[in-house]
């Protein structure tokens, strides 16, 4: 898929999307209604009467893996062996125009981003409205080469936000380049892009990458790009909105604080300033926003890391059936199909090497389901030896947050593959005809 638009089109024919008619507070009450549809069906959502705003809303696109897939062009079951294959690859951009991200322009002094974007405020505690759908693009001050990154963005002024962007992130990375120069780095934040812009920015490509031709590449066809009108940046044709601007030189403000993805609050810090000098957008323009650590945050973040593991592992274990990173994505379980007793000892330290974040890893056999928390517990219950198949490494620190770093120091393996002497004995039950039926075949209407 090569546009937002084309994703909202495929949920909306599978009937994954539903909308929101009703009018709706994008204080509190908007995400209070996400988080009933995340804990139900799961669906998009549209919400088409947002107050104090005439631009819809849409959340929660990802909220499945096989989403993931179908925007990406691939079938969910060979989903990280060809991110992998294609990660490294890039394809030059397709310069245009005539772009609909730029049907509606706002320059100085008519910019007023509380009055153009939607005011979505998540948490109890947070600090006001946030942007956490968009993705930041800047250019290298050197080598112009493109990075795409999501990072938070407060909405405290008519032209200014505040934003988290810090090295080792490439993103933090360029702005310190720049600053070391005395110079302000321009920057685009773009709302409903392109899929594989999506998923480049959310990637771990080397910080030489040129992330808008890796989106490409991810595409299988040039991605769409156009000149912003204040700055010198290319951005998405095809995308629903940009913000343009330059994150200043030297400034730090206090940002937050935020709920973020771990389900607790990021306290108030010093973050980067954001100075806005124009808005584009589609004349019927979508506003994109995500729930930090809902469905879609753990898919958008989830599956790259899956297919940075499976990079790591699939150099000790060849017949890897996939990577899941259920219920959180400072772990993971990894299903194979172990042809020697070494591959699962492997497989759990080539992963807790090969992600930094990843801090507890389960392997378990081809027949059980890593999506599937109820079935990897049941493997571990039932397959594990705490003697022998629990790895501990102490003081080897993961998550590097600063006020939380300590609690995520150490790492935890373990193997809940049954022993290959015994296999006949953990031969899983199979009910025949199971899968064919329907049960509306079956149970009686009592109305």
């Amino acid at each position: 898929m090569e546009t937002f638009r084309e994703l909202i089109d495929h949920l909306d024919k599978r009937r994954e999307l539903a909308f929101v008619d009703r009018k709706v507070n994008p204080k509190h009450e908007l995400t209070a209604v996400m988080r009933r549809m995340q804990a139900g069906a799961n669906h998009a959502l549209m919400f088409r009467d947002v107050a104090g705003s005439d631009i819809p809303v849409v959340t929660n696109v990802f909220g499945f893996r096989r989403t993931v897939a179908a925007a990406l062009g691939l079938e969910e079951k060979d989903l990280l062996r060809t991110l992998v294959a294609k990660e490294a690859r890039g394809l030059p951009v397709d310069r245009v125009d005539d772009a609909p991200v730029q049907q509606v322009v706002s320059l100085a002094p008519d910019i007023d981003v509380a009055r153009d974007i939607p005011q979505v405020v998540f948490s109890e505690h947070d600090a006001g409205a946030y942007i956490t759908a968009g993705i930041l693009i800047a250019p290298h001050p050197e080598t112009g080469a493109y990075n795409a990154s999501w990072n938070r963005c407060q909405l405290v002024g008519k032209d200014k936000l505040r934003v988290r962007m810090m090295p080792p992130q490439h993103l933090g990375r360029y702005h310190a380049e720049a600053e070391a120069k005395a110079q302000n780095l321009p920057c685009a934040i773009v709302i409903g892009a392109p899929p594989g812009l999506m998923f480049s920015a959310a990637s771990k490509v080397p910080y030489e990458a040129d992330e808008l031709e890796v989106a490409g590449a991810w595409q299988g066809k040039p991605l769409r790009v156009t000149r912003c009108k204040t700055i010198p940046v290319d951005v998405p044709a095809d995308a629903e909105m940009v913000i343009e601007g330059e994150v200043i030189a030297d400034i730090r403000e206090d940002e937050g604080p935020f709920g973020e993805f771990t389900d607790s609050y990021v306290p108030v810090m010093k973050n980067h300033v954001f100075r806005v000098t124009g808005i584009t957008r589609r004349s019927d323009a979508l506003y994109h926003t995500i729930l930090a650590g809902g469905t879609e945050d753990l898919n958008l973040v989830g599956v790259p890391i899956q297919t940075e593991i499976y990079k790591k592992v699939s150099a000790f274990v060849p017949q890897i059936k996939d990577i899941a990173t259920p219920g959180y994505v400072f772990g993971c379980v990894i299903s194979i199909n172990k042809q020697n007793e070494d591959q699962a000892r492997n497989a759990v330290l080539a992963a807790l090497g090969g992600y930094s974040w990843t801090k507890i890893v389960v392997v378990v056999d081809d027949d059980v389901d890593p999506f599937n928390a109820a079935d990897v517990l049941w493997a571990i219950q039932t397959r594990a030896t705490p003697d022998t198949d629990v790895y501990t490494i102490p003081r080897v620190s993961s998550y590097t947050r600063e006020d939380v770093r300590e609690v995520h120091s150490g790492k935890l393996g373990i193997d809940a593959t049954a022993p290959l002497s015994m296999k006949p004995l953990f031969e899983r039950r199979r009910f025949p005809g199971e899968d064919a039926i329907n049960l509306e075949d079956y149970i009686v209407d009592r109305d």
